[in-house]
């Protein structure tokens, strides 16, 4: 059997159809990532994980708790997404921050508030940037 500081050193040297038949090795969700980089790392940690241990369940909680969306933010995308929405053949740009929105350089509790200083009337936010349809 070999090491595990080898096997992993090894990983490098594979090609990226090679990587993606290990990762059926290791993990049961399929991948769609075709960065060779990111096959690297991650079987590499399936390694180490295997052969010493994951993280204590303590910690596990705490980083699943550090990624948890305030209520009203589940199913945005990532903070430091851009959302573009053309309304009236004027383009509106909004970033989503960790706290609330930014919107021609001001911050915003919502998105439903931009969306209101865009149309002037009260509307959902998440409706009109198309949140809520990204995933249909």
């Amino acid at each position: 059997m070999k090491s595990v500081v080898v096997e992993i050193a090894l990983l490098k040297n594979k090609s990226l159809p090679e990587l993606q038949e290990m990762w059926k090795e290791y993990f049961t969700e399929p991948t769609i990532s075709q960065n060779k980089e990111f096959f690297v790392s991650r079987i590499a940690y399936r390694i180490q994980e295997l052969a010493y241990g994951g993280l204590p369940k303590a910690q596990q909680k705490l980083i699943a708790q550090m990624y948890v969306p305030p209520d009203g933010r589940k199913n945005l995308p990532p903070t430091g997404t851009r959302i573009i929405r053309e309304y009236q053949q004027v383009e509106h740009s909004v970033i989503i921050l960790n706290d609330g929105f930014e919107y021609n350089g001001m911050k915003y509790p919502s998105l439903s508030a931009i969306a209101k200083k865009i149309t002037g009337r009260k509307i959902s936010g998440r409706y009109f940037f198309g949140i809520d349809k990204q995933g249909e």
